[in-house]
């Protein structure tokens, strides 16, 4: 398992995506963001606590073997596997992953 001092270069994509059975408690949706982002959540575990909201966004990442910690690969992918509706939706909702989860350094 992946430290939580690791760099979010250093966290392989797969590791991101398994289910834990944590108790995490009510994270407040920028809380959740930024771990997922820095990789302290899984994508399952973020959905427990913000629904389903990103859920085209997460499905791509895991179809694809994504980190949210490295959006340019991210927007690179969705520039090259999907068309420009699809996209539209996908890039917004990672603007929205990282609006909330800068918003959690900030103010939460």
């Amino acid at each position: 398992m992946a430290k939580e001092g690791v760099e979010t270069q250093d966290i392989a994509p797969g590791l991101i995506v398994r289910h834990t059975n944590r108790r995490l408690g009510t994270l407040e949706p920028c809380e959740a963001c930024e771990r997922l982002i820095s990789g302290r959540i899984s994508f399952s575990e973020f959905v427990d606590q913000v629904g389903d909201g990103y859920r085209e966004l997460l499905d791509f990442m895991m179809e694809y073997d994504l980190h949210p910690g490295r959006p340019e690969e991210v927007l690179y992918c969705i520039d090259c596997h999907r068309g420009a509706y699809e996209g539209a939706v996908l890039r917004t909702q990672l603007g929205y992953l990282y609006d909330h989860g800068y918003q959690r350094q900030k103010v939460c």
